[in-house]
């Protein structure tokens, strides 16, 4: 085979490779805006998730404070589950700002009504009862 065919073949097979790799690579993650809830108003942030990890950035949460994240369906009943891995939490700092970062089995849209991030007054994140909703975004 003639250098010039052997060259072309490589420039065709690399352009075809990086294309397949810039394309799925836009596919692993989908940031979504994160809704503040009638409790926490002032609060902000987003939402990275993918099929493999999960990344959430938020602002305006009460100060040093514990949160938890978690995938949620309300019908036909509630269930949920954390978002990640256990303790599925955060603390916020004296600033009200908190990253939760955490490897995901499975992608959650088209499984998970929304993605809910809930204040443990308390600071335990054990505690169900006593949580209050922060933020919150549908999965579509």
């Amino acid at each position: 085979m003639k250098p010039y065919r052997i060259f072309t073949l490589m420039a065709i097979a690399i352009t075809f490779i990086l294309a397949v790799t810039f394309s799925l690579a836009g596919q692993t993650a989908k940031t979504i805006q994160l809704k503040a809830t009638k409790e926490s108003p002032g609060a902000s942030g987003t939402a990275a998730i993918g099929a493999k990890e999960i990344r959430i950035d938020a602002k305006g949460l009460k100060a040093n404070s514990v949160y938890t994240a978690w995938f949620v369906s309300m019908t036909p009943k509630k269930n949920e589950i954390g978002a990640g891995e256990a303790p599925y939490m955060f603390k916020t700092d004296a600033k009200g700002a908190g990253t939760y970062s955490a490897p995901v089995g499975e992608s959650p849209f088209g499984k998970w009504e929304m993605l809910m991030v809930v204040l443990h007054p308390n600071g335990n994140p054990k505690d169900m009862k006593s949580m209050v909703g922060a933020l919150s975004v549908e999965l579509k």
